[in-house]
């Protein structure tokens, strides 16, 4: 249910948990914890396009996931 409703949904890269995050196409669970590091660091993201700077998120990967983070 959660993965449906994540995919159909989308999720805030912003404020979204690690558990959550995971369940996005293309960010598994070590990923997730890239992204949650990442924004620990360097504060929210602004666009999308800054995405690709978390480490280990490669193009597929961002390719697979851009469109289900909303609040860009």
């Amino acid at each position: 249910v959660v993965e449906s409703c994540v995919n159909s949904i989308g999720v805030n890269v912003n404020t979204a948990s690690a558990p959550l995050l995971s369940y996005v196409s293309g960010i598994g669970p070590t990923l997730a914890e890239n992204i949650i590091s990442y924004r620990s660091q360097n504060g929210e993201f602004s666009t999308r396009m800054e995405l690709p700077q978390v480490p280990r998120l490669g193009a597929k990967s961002f390719e697979h996931a851009a469109c289900f983070f909303a609040n860009f």
